[in-house]
């Protein structure tokens, strides 16, 4: 088993299973016990609470019932769950505990129960999932997720929608912003979907450890099963996987009505999901979204994508591009740009009091990561907050009034941006001319190139483990 952070209670916890079980499975229980004592600290004090059941199985747990049997552990989880279980996904892969003492698993389970708030204890968790080969890739950090939110701004009453949804990171910032900023106020509705069983499964559970209910479907691929085929939402938000192939299994690509820019190509699925996020941004608020995606994205030359890229600008449904630092997520070593989407740029209550029309806010935040750890970067508040500033100020609702900021920000006319071969990499931009901009040396084409060969380097690294993982279970 990997070793957690040492400075916590539940690397202890974990260390205490070293050899016995597998640090993904043994995440697994951690996050199930949480939801158990979350349930059981939510019951009613009348015997008829359909959580009952919950607060009786959490009770024999913490005073040692099953001290005799460990197989009776995951018993008593799974019936203590049965209600939340009949309400939300069945919990499969539960650990069965065969080879593990009961002395090993005491410091988890004093770990749950000495802890003041059980989200926390799921938050913890879910840090501690980037360190396993399997599941750091359904994660996405807080102060990624922070950001995004922040920037899309949803609103009480509102929908909020996530087509890959991993841990539900996303759609917990989002119900935690509205509470906020509107008190007791709440959204219509949070939505999701995955492909990975495991991801709808935390999902489901780290959203009712902090008291958020959400409608989550899967296991099954958006891109070519959208469970919400019909519906639209006022904010879209996703972390796709980067550079996904072989993702149209059904041979969809030239008759789907989300591709109205053009068919995504089959090799890369960057404009498939981009795509998506659009056509699920709802035109009666009107809606608006952000993903983010590669760098290379934004500036690559290959048709196709290119193509794609040039419709969605013709259609001024794009309004900004943030380039953000290498580092920001555990997986990706390569940096990532996020995008920002909404059906109108003119004045009106979700956007603000400037018109920008035909215009487009170029962000360049590569420099602002510092490190936190061996290996991990992230985003300060600061840095973060300067975005949001940037991004409110050029829409018109900022405290201060919108100004181009060499090396930072710049406000770029989609003329511009034409003779600039529709390349709207941030750096390529910011802090240069309308002159200088629009000439593409070949050491920039090279490094485009380059970001898109290292992004499939990553892509092909998550895939060995992930069949290196199959491998072992066999």
């Amino acid at each position: 088993m990997e070793k957690a952070s040492r400075g916590s209670s539940l690397w202890r916890a974990l260390d205490a299973l070293r050899g016995a079980m597998a640090l993904q499975d043994a995440l697994l229980l951690a996050m199930s016990l949480t939801l158990l004592r979350h349930e059981a600290d939510s019951a009613e004090p009348d015997e008829g609470s359909h959580r009952t059941r919950a607060r009786d199985a959490w009770g024999a747990i913490a005073a040692g019932d099953w001290w005799r049997d460990p197989y009776e552990l995951p018993r008593a989880i799974r019936g203590g769950l049965e209600v939340w279980e009949s309400r939300h996904i069945r919990l499969e892969n539960l650990p069965q505990l065969a080879d593990v003492r009961a002395t090993q698993l005491v410091p988890l389970i004093e770990w749950v129960t000495a802890a003041a708030d059980p989200a926390s204890l799921f938050e913890e968790c879910l840090r501690h999932t980037q360190t396993t080969g399997k599941g750091g890739n359904y994660y996405t950090p807080s102060d990624i997720t922070h950001l995004l939110i922040d920037l899309v701004e949803p609103r009480s009453g509102e929908t909020v929608y996530d087509p890959v949804c991993g841990s539900g990171g996303f759609l917990l910032q989002a119900h935690e912003y509205v509470k906020a900023v509107d008190g007791n106020s709440r959204l219509a509705g949070l939505y999701g979907q995955d492909v990975n069983r495991t991801a709808v499964q935390t999902a489901a559970m780290n959203l009712s450890v902090h008291g958020a209910e959400a409608r989550l479907q899967g296991p099954s691929s958006t891109l070519v099963d959208d469970r919400f085929p019909d519906q639209t939402f006022d904010v879209v938000v996703a972390n796709p996987p980067f550079n996904q192939s072989g993702w149209d299994d059904r041979e969809s690509r030239h008759h789907d009505l989300r591709w109205r820019y053009g068919p995504p190509p089959a090799g890369n699925a960057n404009f498939a999901w981009a795509q998506h996020v659009v056509s699920k941004m709802s035109d009666t608020r009107p809606g608006r979204g952000a993903i983010l995606l590669p760098t290379g994205a934004a500036s690559g030359t290959k048709a196709g994508e290119r193509d794609i890229r040039l419709r969605m600008l013709e259609d001024d449904v794009l309004s900004c591009v943030v380039e953000l630092p290498a580092g920001l997520i555990p997986y990706l070593r390569n940096p990532v740009s996020l995008w920002l989407f909404t059906r109108s740029k003119k004045p009106h209550e979700n956007w603000g009091r400037s018109d920008r029309s035909r215009q487009l806010l170029l962000v360049d935040a590569r420099e602002t990561a510092v490190s936190v750890g061996r290996g991990r970067r992230a985003m300060p508040d600061e840095v973060r907050e300067r975005i949001v500033a940037t991004f409110a100020a050029w829409r018109g609702t900022g405290e201060t009034s919108y100004e181009d900021v060499p090396a930072w920000c710049r406000s770029v006319s989609m003329d511009e941006i034409a003779a600039h071969k529709y390349d709207i990499l941030p750096s390529r931009h910011v802090g240069v001319t309308a002159a200088e901009s629009q000439t593409v040396t070949g050491e920039e084409q090279v490094a485009a190139l380059a970001d898109e060969l290292y992004a499939l380097f990553e892509t092909s690294h998550v895939l060995e483990g992930q069949l290196r993982d199959l491998l072992g279970r066999l």
